[in-house]
C-alpha cells in the first residue's frame, strides 16, 4: 500500500490540496528534519497545513463595535481604512453567498468555510486551490483577524479575514471553522499539535489500550488504524478499524469531531527522537505528547 493510500483510506481526499498535506503526516513519522520558523502549531513533518496570520488592527477596535451586522448578511464586510474587515456571521452558508458578497465589495475572492480540527479554527489553510506549499501568497494583502486572547475554538469565537483594498489579484480561500459530528475534517494534523486534545500530554510510545482509555474519557472514539511495520516509516501500513490493545502508539489524529485514528506498531518510537518531537511541539521533555 503506498503513503498515498494509506491516507486516502485514513482520510478521505475532499478537495484539492488535502492529500500531499495528509501525507506529510504519514510518510515520514520519524523525520527530525527542523520545521520552517513559526510561531505554533508544529506538523509531523512540514509545518505548512494552515497558516496563522494576525491581523494588524488598529489599538481600541472593539470586535462588537466593528463586526456588527445584520442578521440576514452571510458576512459582515467592514470599510477598515485600507483595508476591509470582513467577519463570518453564518458559518455555513454556501460557498457562493460569500463570494457574491465579496464580489459586491468589488473584492475577486471566493471563499470556503469548511470543518477542521481545533487547532485551525479560524484559520486559512493548505487544502486552498494554487497553494500547495511554501509561504501563503498573499500574506501582505489577505490575514486572518485577530482572535480575543485564550479564545476557545467554538463557534462563539470570531472568523474572518483583513483584505486590503489595493488588493488587485484573485483568491481562492478556504477557512477553517469547528466541525459538527459527522463532518470529516478537511485538514489533518497530530493530536499532539498546540490546541489538539493531547498536545503536551502522554500518548506517544504508550500501548493503544492506554490510548484509547484516555480518548474515550474525552469523548472519543477510535475508528481507524495504521498498523506500521518496524523501519517502514508507514510506507507500507496497513489500515483497519481494529488493533490489539498491546501495540505502541507513534501517532495518531482527528478525522472528524469526536474521532481518531492512530498509527501504531510493534515497536515505540526512539525515545530521542520523541524528545525532539515534544520539543517541536512546544512541549518540555517530560511532557511527552510526542508526534
Amino acid at each position: 500500500m503506498t503513503p498515498d493510500e494509506v491516507v486516502k483510506s485514513l482520510a478521505p481526499d475532499p478537495g484539492p490540496g488535502l492529500t500531499p498535506a495528509a501525507v506529510e503526516m504519514l510518510t515520514r513519522i520519524m523525520d527530525t528534519a527542523e520545521p520552517a520558523p513559526r510561531t505554533r502549531r508544529p506538523l509531523w513533518r512540514r509545518p505548512i497545513l494552515a497558516l496563522p496570520l494576525a491581523a494588524a488592527v488598529a489599538a481600541g477596535w472593539s470586535l462588537t463595535a466593528v463586526l456588527g451586522a445584520a442578521p440576514a448578511s452571510a458576512l459582515n464586510i467592514k470599510d477598515a481604512g485600507d483595508h476591509y474587515l470582513i467577519e463570518v456571521k453564518d458559518l455555513y452558508a454556501r460557498p457562493e453567498v460569500y463570494t457574491a458578497q465579496l464580489k459586491e465589495a468589488g473584492l475577486n475572492v471566493s471563499l470556503k468555510v469548511v470543518p477542521v480540527p481545533p487547532s485551525y479554527v479560524g484559520e486559512i489553510h493548505l487544502d486552498t486551490p494554487g497553494w500547495s506549499k511554501g509561504p501563503f501568497p498573499h500574506a501582505d494583502k489577505i490575514r486572518t483577524i485577530d482572535r480575543p486572547k485564550g479564545c476557545a475554538p467554538t463557534l462563539s469565537c470570531p472568523i474572518g479575514l483583513t483584505i486590503a483594498k489595493d488588493f488587485t489579484g484573485a483568491a481562492e480561500l478556504k477557512l477553517g471553522r469547528e466541525g459538527r459530528p459527522g463532518e470529516e475534517y478537511q485538514v489533518v494534523t497530530s493530536l499532539g499539535s498546540r490546541g489538539e486534545l493531547l498536545h503536551c500530554k502522554p500518548f506517544v510510545n504508550l500501548r493503544v489500550g492506554e490510548v484509547r482509555r484516555t480518548l474515550a474519557s474525552l469523548g472519543v472514539t477510535i475508528t481507524e488504524f495504521a498498523i506500521t511495520k518496524p523501519g517502514s516509516d508507514g510506507e507500507d501500513a496497513e489500515v483497519t478499524t481494529t488493533a490489539p490493545d498491546s501495540l505502541y502508539v507513534t501517532g495518531g489524529g482527528l478525522s472528524e469531531y469526536g474521532k481518531a485514528f492512530l498509527v501504531v506498531g510493534e515497536e515505540p518510537m526512539d525515545e530521542e527522537l520523541k524528545r525532539t518531537i515534544d520539543r517541536k511541539h512546544g512541549c518540555s521533555d517530560g511532557d511527552g505528547s510526542g508526534s
